[in-house]
């Protein structure tokens, strides 16, 4: 076959491809992955979307997105362990039934029991998205469970390189899994675009935007902003995002009770673009993530960003030019931090500058997903 014939195999085998991703809910496969679904539909691929039960709203937002939608019960009660080999067998017959040439999964639990049941339908290529680690790299899965799952799969693709080392010292990631690290599911740099700041003359504005759980420092954050009211009064602390039901979930009353009232609760933003716009500093203390989009999407808007100096956070700022890094689970530090705003709001114009540059430069979801596309495969 010349190289014209195979070319032209491909693009037809291209065009035929039926995905499926896996995750445990469908927000964060809307939140996080639309511009991906919306590529592989330009692309005129077929996608299934599997999750936990999803709201009428998502199912319809995936649908906007040219995807398909089934759930299977990935918080059904029981010991884990069954109900994680339920969860298999209800991949399985989900993958028997649709017929996926490709199946992706997002986190340890889901890659997991989707890698396991996609090899158990013969399904052609496993792609696992191994985000959401513990810290020390901690499974909610058990060891021997995913690395059955790694040994299930084509390939592994890390938010951040750390989360990667972590496997291979720890002997997690089998020796023949292709793997390549991608930051995040990067941004959307063309929908958020640079907010022009407004005035310091006022107080300096914080925002947080995160799901309410303790892991994303959302109590971290309540502590630093009730510390910080002291000393700087005219300052203004905004927390947005939705509540929680996992176990380290945080309520909105317990929030504002640790803040002793200073934060400024906005509830679950479908649009975080005015809220951005409406700050001066970005603010994520998270204990342990992947990479998180909350701080890509900050960064995109032209927001200086403090993070904690964990993996998959570290890597989104420059040390004192876009942002800057705090230990995790440390509100006094935190608050050190975020006052050095106040002392320096001078500053914040140019840092906002380079961490819209460091956006475009790192974070863009167009190159990202050109890196995602060509590691599954397509």
């Amino acid at each position: 076959m010349g190289l014209e014939e195979m070319s032209g195999t491909q693009t037809a085998k291209r065009i035929s491809e039926r995905i499926s991703l896996v995750a445990e809910n469908a927000v964060s496969v809307v939140r996080l992955r639309s511009e991906l679904l919306l590529e592989f539909a330009r692309q005129g691929h077929r996608v299934l979307c599997v999750t936990g039960p999803a709201t009428g709203r998502d199912v319809r937002h995936l649908r906007e997105l040219g995807a398909q939608h089934r759930s299977v019960a990935f918080d059904a009660p029981g010991l884990r362990l069954i109900t994680d080999w339920r969860v298999v067998t209800s991949l399985a017959e989900v993958f028997d039934d649709w017929q996926p040439n490709i199946v992706m999964g997002f986190g340890p639990r889901a890659l997991t029991c989707a890698a396991i049941a996609a090899k158990r339908a013969n399904v052609r290529r496993v792609v696992s998205f191994v985000t959401g680690l513990q810290p020390n790299g901690r499974l909610p899965c058990g060891e021997r469970r995913f690395m059955h799952a790694m040994k299930s799969s084509d390939a592994a693709v890390f938010h951040n390189d750390e989360d990667r080392r972590t496997l291979q010292a720890r002997e997690l990631l089998p020796l023949d899994v292709a793997y390549g690290v991608v930051p995040g599911a990067g941004v959307d740099i063309r929908r958020i675009e640079p907010q022009a700041l407004p005035p310091t003359e006022n107080g300096v504005v914080y925002l947080m935007l995160s799901r309410l759980e303790r892991q994303r420092g959302v109590l971290d954050y309540a502590l630093a902003a009730r510390s910080l009211k002291d000393r700087a009064p005219a300052s203004r602390f905004l927390l947005a995002g939705p509540e929680s039901t996992r176990s380290d979930a945080i309520s909105v009353a317990a929030v504002l009770k640790a803040s002793d009232g200073v934060i400024e609760y906005l509830g679950d933003l479908a649009d975080v673009r005015p809220a951005l716009a409406g700050c001066h500093v970005f603010v994520y203390p998270s204990h342990a993530e992947g990479m998180p989009r909350a701080v890509l999407e900050a960064l995109a808007a032209g927001r200086p960003v403090i993070t904690t100096d964990t993996p998959g956070c570290r890597e989104t700022i420059d040390e004192r030019v876009s942002g800057c890094l705090v230990a995790a689970r440390d509100p006094v530090a935190l608050a050190r931090a975020m006052e050095s705003f106040v002392q320096h709001a001078d500053l914040i114009p140019a840092m906002a500058r380079a961490a819209r540059l460091k956006a475009e430069r790192r974070f863009d979801a167009v190159a990202v997903n050109r890196k995602i596309i060509e590691m599954i495969g397509l």
